[in-house]
C-alpha cells in the first residue's frame, strides 16, 4: 500500500527531455522514465 500512495505523488518523464521551475527559472535534464523532481514546491514543467 505504501509504494501505491508513493507512486500517485511521482511523475515520470516519458522521453528524453529538458524540465524547468517557472518560479526559479532552474533547468534540468531528465531521461527517460526518471523522476521529474520539484522545485520551489511544485513538480516542474516540461520544456
Amino acid at each position: 500500500m505504501e509504494n501505491s500512495l508513493f507512486s500517485s505523488l511521482v511523475v515520470r518523464a516519458e522521453e528524453d527531455c529538458k524540465v524547468y521551475c517557472s518560479i526559479c527559472h532552474k533547468i534540468l535534464e531528465v531521461k527517460k522514465g526518471e523522476v521529474i523532481p520539484r522545485c520551489c514546491g511544485k513538480v516542474m514543467e516540461k520544456m
